[in-house]
């Protein structure tokens, strides 16, 4: 048990819904499957804290007046898997009991899951010590719940992290319709770390390429960053390194991938690249429907 230099606050003094994962204007609960969610799509996260303000003055020591007006609930957004960290906050005290919150998180920097937590802070400014040991600084966490809500994302609609921007030149083409960046040196490195693809938002194909509908121009986008990929291994990666890996690095999912568009295995894939390419592509664009009209 961590001892903390000022108290605290414990349920029931605060109460807390089951967070909500909205997505394209549906509402999911944790462990709900998540549907039309891709790394292209905007989400929020909905919450609700409720005090009891007699219980909470109790426990944490704070004034009724001051202190309490001090108080902000938060709810906070974390994702495992890429490290980003999402918060908002509201007031909360005396004359605000309960709040809702949301918290907007952008497409594009999330994947695989959504952790939630909600807490009770200090706002500032800086009060004084006083000698009942309650919270005086700014940002002294009074609660932080037990509870720990886990929101499952189900990438169906896209393969691959992407960030929508618009292409300067440079590094970023004007006229290019895609980029993608990927480092191939450590296939057991984390696959969301090693690779993400940028689609240029002045392209004409941009809305095609990026929307959650299957389009004729999605397996040529796909079949373009697997050969990318592909390619990087097979020129920059040793023979004895293409085999085993961990669940949910670079090379596991390019294996998953080479069995889903090309039916061999990584090494497979990459053996064939270095012997006879031409015959990769061929079979790049039957795995990936390249140019056939989507039903």
């Amino acid at each position: 048990m961590r001892l903390l230099p000022f108290r605290v606050v414990l349920p029931p003094a605060v109460s807390y819904d089951a967070p909500t994962l909205e997505v394209d204007g549906r509402r999911f609960g944790p462990g709900d499957h998540v549907v039309g969610w891709n790394y292209v799509t905007d989400s929020t996260v909905h919450g609700r804290v409720t005090i009891d303000p007699e219980k909470v003055i109790s426990q944490s020591g704070l004034s009724a007046d001051d202190g309490m007006r001090r108080l902000l609930a938060v709810l906070r957004v974390d994702c495992p898997s890429t490290g980003r960290r999402y918060l908002w906050a509201k007031p909360v005290g005396v004359d605000q009991r309960a709040v809702d919150i949301a918290v907007e998180v952008p497409a594009g920097q999330t994947a695989n899951d959504l952790e939630v937590r909600y807490e009770v802070v200090l706002d500032g400014p800086d009060g004084a010590a006083g000698n009942n040991r309650a919270a005086y600084l700014k940002g002294s966490r009074l609660f932080v719940s037990d509870d720990l809500y886990r929101f499952r994302l189900e990438g169906d609609s896209a393969l691959f992290p992407v960030e929508a921007v618009k292409f300067r030149g440079g590094e970023f083409p004007v006229g290019s319709a895609w980029l993608v960046k990927f480092q191939a040196e450590d296939l057991n490195a984390p696959f969301l770390g090693s690779v993400r693809l940028f689609v240029n938002r002045d392209h004409p194909a941009a809305e095609a390429l990026l929307g959650a509908e299957n389009t004729i121009a999605q397996p040529i986008m796909i079949r373009d960053i697997l050969l990318q990929m592909l390619m990087s291994v097979a020129l920059n990666t040793s023979e004895d390194a293409v085999d085993e890996f961990d669940e949910g690095s670079t090379g596991a999912a390019l294996e998953e991938l080479c069995a889903t568009y090309l039916d061999v295995t990584l090494r497979g894939a990459v053996d064939l690249l270095r012997s006879d390419p031409g015959r990769v592509f061929a079979l790049l664009q039957a795995g990936t429907d390249f140019l056939k009209e989507k039903k």
